[in-house]
């Protein structure tokens, strides 16, 4: 009787413990193109692309030339995560991407039906050398 009550306890609390989600862990995921209100780095999508100019360290490899495609997500919160590389040209070139967009600054969210989502979104850098 002692262990079917202590397990009974222990199954409600960790009803309780697994039941906590943070926001963030709930807001949908949209495209870019579905946001109705559009995330936004602080001064606009020129500042961003600025930003990432001048942050952005290429591989000095001869000849490297090409386009690296990284995705990332903008949460609820403006953090950027979930950076991916989607197209990398070698010699370190998407570790590169994903070091920039970790030290982005905090952008707007995105908005759908008033409500805020996370929006993926993809950035092409290219590179000529």
């Amino acid at each position: 009787m002692k262990k079917l009550l202590f397990f009974t306890i222990a199954l409600f609390s960790m009803q309780f413990a697994f039941g906590q989600i943070s926001y963030a862990g709930t807001a949908e995921t949209v495209t870019y193109d579905k946001a109705e209100v559009k995330p936004e780095y602080l001064g606009g999508y020129n500042e961003f692309i600025k930003f990432v100019g001048e942050n952005y360290k290429a591989p000095d490899v001869e000849g490297l030339s090409g386009v690296v495609k990284v995705t990332f997500i903008i949460e609820v919160n403006g953090r950027v995560t979930n950076i991916k590389v989607v197209k990398d040209l070698g010699n370190g070139s998407g570790e590169e991407a994903v070091r920039v967009l970790k030290n982005c600054p905090i952008w707007s969210p995105g908005e759908v039906e008033g409500e805020r989502v996370r929006v993926r979104m993809e950035l092409p850098i290219t590179i000529r050398n």
